[in-house]
């Protein structure tokens, strides 16, 4: 089967095969305890919602619970993991402890408990896993020490639970949020989220077969730190009373030894041990961890550890000082390189904003201002250059597949290139200064194939502005510009829109107020809006549309309607040849006379036979040109001259029908005839009437547009169409047509006739029909020269026949209403589903749905091409 299968489709088979057998090995053999130190222990917790507040449900989860000494009540010291390595993070220390006192590690949710999949992983959710742990052992009085992100989880604890504890101890721990990343939580949480994201697709769309669980960043650990908030910390380790003590790796290129420091002065009762090391302080220095540990608990149990109760003056006075911008060390070396990158990808989250935390960075002293720059430059620059690659590599073809190529021409993107090369440099300078409009105009400028060395030149030319300059004011005004800039991005599109809309209606509806054409053309406009015949198509047919597949369902065939016109494809309903429908009726005589121009490169060609059509039946001008595909009169022009009809064919880039010109009124009659009746009827017939004005002498073509009540309604139209001639005075009594086309969206003004509707004419079009086998729906637009011999079924001209999705025109009467119109429409196709059902009986075919709708689709995309 596969071997059937070629190119990209056998890669992207193999993917999916090979993606959902690695899940299945996962799901299998994924131990769901990890591997643990004797004794193995476990413990039921409750679960704990995302709101901290507890479930019905239960979790399991394991425990060390070591002791090699000899006392019968020894101290208890709680370690909470927080690195990504989990529990066995402290593997080092452990031997060294245990003879000391009696050690728990909780295999807590987030860290190798195997729970990868609860409602909460943040800080004060794992405080509140450990006070259950603690209390399901019937603890109080232990001593916890939190690594890295186990760090505020035990301060969370001693806060809340302060009878459980009886001292705390921080190790390479994160903590107050001005110190960690990049200073703000509202930036750490979109570069949190980033790395949620990265790791969620690296376990979960590459077939890993459980290699990565390996890695110790899992999707767990990754939401930990997603759903965590550090601003509450700093309020917290202010009103710990208990011990504390704070050890630090001197070179700590995860957690500053600002953090440290920060965390050494707000707690004036708390101790600082500094150690020459980075983050693996436990691994490399585990001796001297160990017995500081031992030394500051033996001092605690014995009473000789400081409290709050006996802090020295000087610390309490130095505790109660506002956080300043302290000129701690600056990240160097590895560290340096470790938080541009975190800046370069937060600046993929968030450009602006990790501008501004980059400036708050550079105002504490953390980083200097030009690698900051730099920083936020280069990802600023890697992130938009790639949206616009994304927008050229993948939405250009994108667009050249449904469902895109049917809303986007490959004309469409060259008129846009046209634009973008013009005013793309002023577009793209100005989406610098306006957050929320970057990544769909750079990602647009892509697509349409802007030239990429005029986005870069433009594009560094705005960064080298912006990006210093919002760091450097970040650098001054510190926290503050955070909370205006984040309203400044939560709304600065929304005002820029506004705005926009509000000098949109300003040009639109103010302005014109002070003309009289721009009065009557407001009106024109109300009009339109108020008097549903003027809708846009798509509003119409919602409801119809509805029916129709309701219909289908009725008849068990949702493209039923497509046998209604056995003789035509698909009934009619799109992208069929008029003049094939033409001639059917050929041996009528009652069709106007016509012939296929085929579409030649060498419009001569065309022109010579609309030549020889003209002069075998002795034609003169006026005649009529069409396309032999085409709706809705588009199109359709009355040639009055050689030269336009050179003109007409020199830019055709299709099959045209040439006819003659039948002078004399138009109706459009709607007939149906169903198979098993002798005789067909007339569903509607409507007359049309092509609007003119009549001169006064003194009024210009334009004035008389918009001074008559009736052309004033579709008077925007009436006045392109005669561009030409609009400042001029016709005579007084002088009549002016402004349309030659009896179509409704080319401005033609439809009544209702059924009073004309007589057993002549319907017997005549019964005769019409019936010469033409295999058509029973459909409506025909027909010149005739009187209404008299209307109703007597004498000198009809059919100049157009349409077939199942002609319109029953007469909806346009003003006097139907919007209901109105529905109902005629749905009785229409409630008529073409009852013929298309006996047609089908009959043994005719009926389209397949999904052939029926690649045609459709098709030729939608030819047709706007």
């Amino acid at each position: 089967m596969i071997k059937n299968i070629t190119g990209w489709k056998r890669y992207v088979l193999i993917y999916i095969v090979a993606l959902a057998l690695s899940h299945l090995v996962i799901s299998i053999f994924q131990n769901p305890l990890p591997d643990q130190e004797d004794p193995n222990k476990t413990v039921q917790l409750t679960v704990v919602k995302a709101d901290q507040s507890l479930s019905d449900k239960e979790i399991t989860i394991g425990y060390e619970d070591i002791y090699s000494g000899s006392e019968e009540n020894p101290p208890i010291l709680l370690l909470l993991p927080g690195g990504p390595e989990g529990p066995e993070v402290f593997q080092e220390i452990i031997p060294d402890l245990s003879s000391e006192m009696r050690i728990l590690v909780p295999h807590l949710p987030g860290y190798g408990s195997g729970n990868d999949d609860l409602p909460s992983y943040s800080f004060k959710t794992s405080s509140i896993y450990t006070f259950q742990f603690l209390d399901s052992l019937d603890i109080s009085g232990a001593h916890v020490f939190g690594f890295g992100l186990g760090g505020p989880s035990a301060i969370h604890l001693a806060h809340d639970h302060p009878e459980k504890i009886a001292s705390i101890g921080l190790i390479a721990s994160v903590g107050v949020q001005e110190l960690e990343l990049l200073g703000s939580y509202r930036l750490n949480h979109a570069v949190h989220g980033m790395q949620l994201g990265a790791v969620w697709l690296l376990h979960n769309t590459i077939p890993h077969f459980g290699l990565f669980n390996a890695i110790d960043i899992d999707v767990s650990y990754a939401k930990r730190h997603y759903e965590s908030d550090q601003r509450p910390l700093r309020s917290q380790l202010k009103e710990l009373g208990k011990p504390m003590i704070i050890l630090h790796g001197k070179e700590d290129p995860l957690v500053p030894l600002a953090a440290a420091q920060e965390h050494y002065r707000i707690v004036p009762h708390s101790k600082l041990q500094l150690y020459d090391a980075d983050h693996d302080l436990l691994e490399t220095h585990s001796d001297s961890v160990s017995q500081t540990i031992i030394s500051f608990i033996t001092d605690v149990e014995e009473g000789r550890a400081t409290t709050a109760d006996n802090a020295s003056k000087e610390r309490i006075k130095e505790a109660e000082k506002s956080f300043s911008n302290v000129d701690f060390a600056k990240f160097k070396g590895v560290s340096l390189l470790i938080i541009m990158l975190i800046i370069i990808l937060g600046t993929l989250i968030s450009e602006d904003l990790t501008c501004i935390g980059a400036g708050l960075l550079v105002a504490r002293g953390l980083i200097g201002f030009w690698p900051a720059t730099l920083a936020c430059f280069l990802g600023i620059l890697i992130g938009d250059v790639g949206l616009y690659l994304a927008g050229r590599v993948l939405g250009r073809p994108a667009i050249k597949r449904a469902p895109f190529k049917w809303i986007i021409s490959e004309k469409d993107l060259e008129k846009s290139a046209q634009w973008f090369k013009v005013k793309g440099p002023a577009i793209i300078i100005a989406t610098r200064f306006l957050p929320g409009s970057r990544m769909p105009t750079y990602f647009s400028a892509g697509v349409i194939r802007a030239g990429f060395w005029m986005f870069i030149f433009y594009f560094i030319l705005a960064g080298l502005v912006w990006t210093p300059m919002l760091v450097g004011i970040s650098k001054l005004l510190g926290n503050e510009l955070l909370r205006y800039f984040t309203l400044y991005q939560d709304y600065a599109i929304w005002v820029f829109l506004g705005a926009v809309i509000g000098i949109i209606m300003f040009v639109k509806l103010i302005i014109p107020a002070f003309s009289y054409k721009g009065r009557r053309l407001l009106l024109s406009r109300y009009r339109k809006l108020t008097h549903w015949q003027y809708w846009w198509p798509i509003v119409i047919y919602t409801p119809v549309t509805l029916y129709i597949i309701c219909l289908g369902i009725k008849y068990r065939c949702l493209t039923l309607f497509t046998a209604v016109n056995p003789a035509i494809p698909d009934g009619g309903f799109i992208g069929e040849s008029k003049s094939a429908i033409l001639d059917l009726f050929d041996n009528s005589s009652a069709v106007a006379l016509y012939k296929k121009i085929p579409y030649d490169d060498e419009f001569e060609n065309m022109l010579d036979g609309a030549d020889q059509f003209m002069k075998e039946n002795d034609l003169s001008f006026p005649i009529v040109l069409k396309p032999d595909v085409g709706e809705r009169g588009k199109g359709v022009s009355v040639i009055k001259d050689r030269y336009i009809l050179q003109d007409y064919l020199s830019e055709c880039s299709e099959d045209i029908i040439i006819q003659e010109f039948i002078d004399g009124n138009e109706v459009g009659i709607f007939y149906y005839e169903k198979p098993q009746d002798e005789q067909g009827d007339i569903f509607s017939l409507t007359k049309k009437k092509l609007p003119q004005i009549v001169g006064d002498g003194q009024q210009t073509v334009q004035e008389l547009i918009l001074s008559d009540d009736e052309t004033v309604n579709m008077g925007k139209e009436y006045l392109k169409r005669n561009e030409d001639r609009l400042f001029e005075i016709p005579d007084e009594g002088e009549q002016l047509t402004l349309v030659e086309i009896g179509t409704h969206a080319q401005g033609a003004i439809f009544f209702e006739g059924k009073e004309l509707i007589t057993k002549a004419l319907t017997k005549r079009m019964n005769n019409i029909c019936h010469s033409a086998k295999g058509f029973y729906f459909g409506r025909f637009d027909i010149k005739v020269p009187s209404c008299d011999n209307l109703k007597e079924g004498r000198e009809l001209k059919i100049i157009e026949v349409n077939g199942v999705t002609s319109e029953s025109i007469n909806i346009y009467d003003d006097g139907y209403s919007f209901i109105d119109g529905q109902k005629i429409l749905m009785e229409q196709w409630k008529i073409a589903f009852e013929i298309g059902h006996q047609v089908r009986s009959n043994g005719s075919e009926v389209s397949s749905l999904f052939s029926f709708l690649k045609r459709v689709f098709n030729q939608t995309v030819k047709t706007k091409e």
